[in-house]
């Protein structure tokens, strides 16, 4: 008896170990979409917010978003003519704000927030797979003696990111 208790809890430990964490990588597109057409990022902006706006954030945000999908892999990037589906995105927020502060009431750290709103489109059909409308990309970053430099960076780490969770929205179910 004490035989098969031991190797019942050995049994129970593999089995838990084996299962691992729960997280898995399995797609949620659509088995027939084997490529993907990424438009260029459009420029959604309000007037009000382009103050803080970083020039050619759109083209950033789409080339960053077809490399993260050629490292990935899951997807081919290819032309809108030949594409099973088709990847917009619009700009819609570019902000950043204090985090901390010294003791004369000035910004030491900033977080950068850029919003985009994403939609999947079936490229044969032009049906919506999926939409996302404010899906968000952020980083944190300390003020330097060049702040327009610590900026500039902030926002390529935000790009970055901001990518490839874009590219895991499309590919994985989370």
């Amino acid at each position: 008896m004490k035989k098969i208790g031991i190797l019942g809890v050995m049994f129970l430990v593999t089995a838990v170990l084996l299962n691992g964490c729960g997280y898995t990588r399995k797609t949620v597109l659509p088995r027939n979409i084997k490529t993907i057409y990424v438009e260029t990022v459009k420029n959604k902006l309000d007037m009000e917010k382009v103050y803080s706006y970083q020039q050619g954030l759109e083209m950033d945000i789409t080339n960053a978003v077809i490399r993260r999908f050629q490292q990935d892999g899951t997807v081919k990037v290819g032309k809108q003519e030949t594409a099973d589906a088709i990847l917009k995105t619009d700009l819609l927020d570019y902000e950043q704000e204090g985090l901390r502060y010294d003791d004369l009431e000035q910004v030491q750290e900033y977080r950068l927030f850029i919003v985009v709103k994403l939609r999947l489109v079936d490229a044969k059909t032009g049906d919506l797979i999926w939409e996302e409308p404010n899906f968000t990309g952020d980083n944190e970053y300390y003020v330097s003696n060049v702040v327009s430099i610590a900026a500039q960076k902030a926002a390529m780490d935000v790009v970055t990111r901001l990518a490839a969770n874009i590219v895991d929205r499309v590919v994985q179910d989370w």
